[in-house]
């Protein structure tokens, strides 16, 4: 079961896309490297787009009761964990994988 919140089920499809998309244009003798791409590339569009989505303003709201500012933003994550951080997560994996496939 995938948990997300805003835009933060991209990071998983975008993951899905492009380890599909090298694993049909790679020789098979470098299927490995799919995950190894698939990994970087999902690493790279969720630090980057995370970082821009999740740290624009959001809308400021007077509540009436007490007369405080309140800043209403949207959050993009996925399993309680921010897009940003979701990069780094996929490029460790993706050197775990490509250390593995090169030893």
């Amino acid at each position: 079961m995938l948990i997300w919140k805003g835009k933060g089920i991209l990071s998983v499809l975008v993951l899905s896309a492009v380890i599909f998309v090298f694993y049909k244009i790679l020789p098979a003798d470098y299927e490995d490297f799919s995950f190894v791409f698939g990994f970087f590339g999902a690493g790279f569009f969720s630090w980057y787009f995370g970082r821009k989505w999740n740290h624009e303003h959001g809308r400021i709201m007077i509540d009436k009761e007490t007369g405080k500012e309140i800043e209403l933003k949207k959050d993009h994550s996925l399993f309680w964990i921010k897009m940003q951080y979701w990069g780094i997560i996929f490029t460790a994996i993706g050197l775990v994988i490509l250390i593995k496939t090169l030893s």
